[in-house]
């Protein structure tokens, strides 16, 4: 008697994204250490997060350069070297092509709004008196990549945090290639390290938007990449 092989059906994998929370609007990461860290988009963000977010618990971070993301530490880390990566990569120091920048960190009661006689505070600006804690020559790396366990997303900031969480990971340094072009050409790469099957089931979550949000404003080179 003729024995008939039987294909085994490819058993369909079904992804869970990740649940849309509150703070996902802004850029955003969770440190090695699991605390939630914040940044401001823009000048209309960053006073959002400051009047709005910023609480006694937290920490203020934010680069010694002109232009920078407001960056609110929503509890104690012991990572401040990922805190001062995120800052410092999401800052006017990208955008001018530099490769490292200075950060520091204050406590809540230091942020002001209100100018000294003669002073001026523009949007999404904040005055910061006392003491800060200096980082210094804090390298600029974005990691952006595809996580699929426990939930599936796009996600982004330091690259050594990034890279523990996702099937594919791609480094980004500040470089010649518009904020869109290296979208796409992140979408592309990540796209490789997942089937035909897996990129269907993927399609609201692997995509250039959610992949553009995590890129620097200003000119990336892709560094490398590290598929899973």
């Amino acid at each position: 008697m003729k024995t008939v092989p039987v294909k085994k059906k490819v058993q369909k994998r079904d992804f869970v994204p990740l649940k849309k929370l509150w703070y996902h609007r802004f850029r955003w990461f969770i440190t090695s250490d699991g605390v939630v860290v914040l940044g401001g988009r823009d000048a209309s963000q960053n006073e959002e997060l400051v009047k709005k977010y910023l609480t006694g618990g937290d920490l203020f971070v934010h680069a010694d350069v002109h232009g920078a993301s407001v960056v609110i530490v929503k509890g104690k880390t012991e990572r401040m070297d990922e805190v001062a990566q995120f800052a410092a990569s999401y800052s006017g120091a990208w955008r001018s092509g530099h490769f490292s920048a200075d950060v520091y960190s204050a406590l809540p009661s230091q942020v002001s709004k209100t100018p000294e006689s003669g002073e001026f505070v523009s949007r999404g600006s904040f005055i910061v008196r006392g003491d800060r804690t200096w980082y210094r020559n804090i390298p600029l790396a974005v990691g952006i990549g595809l996580m699929l366990e426990p939930n599936a997303a796009v996600i982004g900031g330091p690259p050594s945090v990034i890279k523990e969480k996702t099937k594919a990971f791609l480094e980004l340094r500040p470089g010649q290639y518009e904020p869109n072009d290296v979208a796409k050409k992140v979408l592309r790469i990540l796209k490789k390290n997942v089937t035909e099957e897996e990129e269907k089931a993927l399609k609201a979550i692997l995509n250039t938007e959610q992949v553009a949000a995590f890129v620097p404003p200003g000119g990336s080179d892709i560094a490398g990449h590290h598929e899973g």
